[in-house]
């Protein structure tokens, strides 16, 4: 009789433990994660913060240089001062590299030719500064 009581318990045991676990797997299946898409926005002072930041990473380097020339790659007389202090601060930026420096200033040059000898200049003086 003991016997019985102790197999009927653990067969209960493990008819519940068995339903459990069916729940659980099935209640994970049936949800679905929406993927959560970044709402930030980037404006430019944002964007230049980043690469005004020595701790940025050349991946978020090269992001923010990708966002502002592909969204604020035109220079006006109001913005020509910002984009020359920003060109120098990325030319001495301790995680730049070439490459990256002179896709700025290519682009930037190519976009606004009549701020070219403004862009030579602010480049010069920030390889002058690094080094």
């Amino acid at each position: 009789m003991i016997t019985a009581n102790l197999i009927l318990t653990i067969a209960g045991l493990l008819f519940i433990l068995i339903v459990l676990v069916a729940l659980y797997v099935w209640s994970n299946k049936s949800k679905t994660v929406p993927e959560t898409v970044p709402t930030t926005i980037e404006t430019f002072e944002s964007l230049s913060a980043i690469i005004k930041n020595r701790s940025s990473s050349a991946r978020e380097l090269n992001h923010a240089v990708e966002m502002i020339l592909s969204h604020f790659g035109t220079i006006t007389s109001h913005t020509v001062g910002k984009y020359k202090l920003l060109l120098e601060e990325l030319c001495t930026h301790p995680r730049t590299d070439s490459k990256l420096i002179l896709r700025f200033e290519k682009t930037l040059r190519t976009n606004n030719p009549t701020y070219a000898h403004d862009i030579e200049k602010s480049l010069a003086l920030g390889l002058a500064q690094r080094g």
